[in-house]
Formats: structure tokens, sequence, C-alpha cells
């Protein structure tokens, strides 16, 4: 063997080192055009994804209003592609939705923004992705305490309102009022007690609005807690399951800032 043919080995493993790493520096042109395709197609993919997120959430919109009105809601919350304004309800209402919490209760004067909070959070809780528009119409009821006020004990339709009040996935029960320093009925007292023992489920969620103050007065409970009764609000507010909040005084109606 010559010197030269010693060498040979040593020189070929040095060539196929030196070829893996060129091919490691620069991958031939199957594999180069492997990979922009495969990034082209994600790109393709992530912007139609985008695109039907974009009409989902536009029909969605075009479809709450009147999904609001054939759940009993009042006009003028429709919360339609509107940017809602940022008020203390809409914040509280996005905080239960994320949190996952079952009870939002909203105090504050008239025209602060409580009904459009709770409409909020009505509509977080009751979407679907399944469909481009389409919304389970039994998966939300918006009551007025008034009409709860006037349930009687043996008319039919009454008994299916409960029922449908107890057992749908998000209620709003809006505008909860007395007169301060009156208590309600103990009929109605009872009717709201087994209420909201009956929604305190992990699967449902319950706002409830009102203009009676719910901060405790000195020596006292609040006017809230007087006028439904220590029960009601005990069970509403279980720790880790309740958000309270004040949405204040402001009209916004009439254009004031929140």
């Amino acid at each position: 063997m010559t010197r030269d043919d010693s060498k040979a080995p040593r020189r070929l493993a040095d060539l196929l080192r030196q070829g893996m790493s060129q091919a490691k520096q620069q991958p031939s042109a199957g594999l180069a055009q492997l990979e922009a395709d495969w990034k082209q197609r994600e790109l393709e993919r992530k912007r139609a994804e985008a695109e039907e997120k974009a009409r989902h959430e536009s029909d969605q919109a075009r479809a709450w209003p009147s999904q609001l009105e054939r759940w009993g809601a009042p006009a003028g919350v429709g919360l339609g592609g509107e940017t809602p304004l940022e008020t203390a309800a809409i914040r509280a209402a996005r905080h239960v939705t994320r949190e996952r919490l079952r009870t939002l209760l909203l105090s504050g004067g008239a025209g602060s923004g409580k009904t459009t909070g709770a409409c909020h959070l009505f509509r977080a809780a009751v979407r679907t992705e399944r469909g481009l528009s389409s919304w389970d119409s039994s998966a939300g009821l918006f009551v007025d305490w008034a009409r709860l006020l006037r349930v009687g004990d043996s008319d039919d339709e009454d008994r299916r309102l409960l029922q449908r009040m107890a057992e749908v996935r998000v209620l709003v029960l809006d505008d909860v009022r007395g007169v301060p320093g009156e208590a309600l009925g103990p009929r109605h007292r009872e009717l709201l007690e087994g209420l909201v023992e009956q929604r305190d489920r992990p699967e449902r969620v319950t706002a409830y609005t009102t203009r009676l103050p719910v901060q405790r007065r000195e020596g006292g409970p609040s006017l809230f807690a007087e006028y439904v009764g220590a029960r009601v609000v005990t069970r509403m507010s279980r720790q880790g399951t309740f958000h309270l909040a004040d949405c204040g005084s402001r009209d916004l109606r009439q254009g004031a800032k929140p």
C-alpha cells in the first residue's frame, strides 16, 4: 500500500462529513421547495380560519338583536356590531365569563349600563361556535322583575316560565326593585329563594340587576339584602361563584362618560 493509498479512507470520510455539513447549510432545491409549500399552506389555512371567524362574528352580531328580542330583552340593548362603552357593568360581565362564575349582581342608577352589561354576559355565555349564526334558542331567558311579581299560583304559563327560569342555561333577572325600607312579600321571597337555589349550578349563569344599594349600612344589611332577604343574598353570594359590581349613578344615556 502506498502512502497515498493509506490516506484514501481518511479523505473519503472528510468528503462525507463536508457533504453532510453542506446539506445542512444548503438544503437541496427539492427540500427547500417542500418547506416553502408547507409554509404557504399554513399561511393560507390561517387566513381562511381568520376569514371564517370574521364572518362568524359578523353573522352573530347581525343575529344578536333579534335573538335578544326572542328571549324577552328590552329594545336598545342589542349590542350589535358596535363596540360597547367600557362600563363597570361590561367589565364585570367579562370577569364573570373569564372566571367561569355562576352569578353576577349589578347595582347602580338608571342608565348606568346594568342591563347592557347583563346582556353582554348573556351573549358571551350562550354563544356557540357550531354554526356561523347558530344560537340555541333554549339557552337564554330575559325576565323583568315586574313580570316575576305578576306570577300566579295556578296559571300554566306562569308555571312554565318559572320552570324555564330555573333550568335555562343563562338567565337575566332585570331590575330587581322595591321601595327602600320595605321587604319582599313572603310568597315572592320564597319564590326567589327557590329560584336562586335551583340556579346555583356549575352549568348555569345568572345575572341580576338592581337599583337598590348593595353596600352594607352601618348597623344593618344593605337595602338590597333587606328587600330580598338574607337567605337569598347568602345563597347567591357564595365565595368563588359570585361577582358584585357597583355601576355608579351616572346616566350614560345622557352622554355621561363611564
